[in-house]
């Protein structure tokens, strides 16, 4: 089995601000120009989209307005927990799962981003998971705690 990747942080808002950066305005901090499927072409995605809901889409806008999904939503709970399907540019009958939690933490809020089902991957598990391990540090602890300071 391979281990999560577990990413944390501590924003200084509160937790249903925290959620709504996360899900509504993903397009404003999410690195459209290198972590998209569109980015393949040397063009940057329009926009990520999470659909506020369970069963709800997660999906890029391509550069050229084509849809590619990235998952689904498997709960939304505003200002306390986010879990998704993951799969952007991969298979989708074998995706890993994204879970984020926002609790509060003293007038601020810590975020915990947890993927996990690294095992769907096979052979090539460790290096997938390696290669998210580098990339959540960067969208999610760069990119995703800029925005809230913005």
């Amino acid at each position: 089995m391979t281990d999560p990747i577990v990413k944390t942080v501590e924003v200084n808002c509160s937790a249903a601000r925290a959620f709504e950066v996360f899900v509504t305005r993903i397009s404003d901090w999410w690195p459209l120009d290198g972590h998209a499927v569109s980015a393949a072409s040397g063009k940057p995605a329009q926009s990520v989209t999470i659909e506020p809901r369970v069963g709800g889409a997660v999906y890029e806008t391509m550069h050229d307005g084509g849809r590619t999904d990235w998952g689904k939503v498997l709960e939304f709970e505003p200002g306390r927990s986010l879990a998704m399907t993951w799969h952007p540019g991969n298979n989708a009958d074998a995706p890993t799962r994204v879970q984020v939690e926002f609790a509060d933490a003293g007038g601020k809020t810590r975020v915990t981003l947890t993927h996990s089902g690294w095992e769907v991957w096979g052979a090539e598990a460790a290096a997938k998971r390696g290669n998210y391990d580098s990339g959540w540090d960067f969208v999610f602890g760069e990119r995703y705690t800029g925005a809230i300071a913005a």
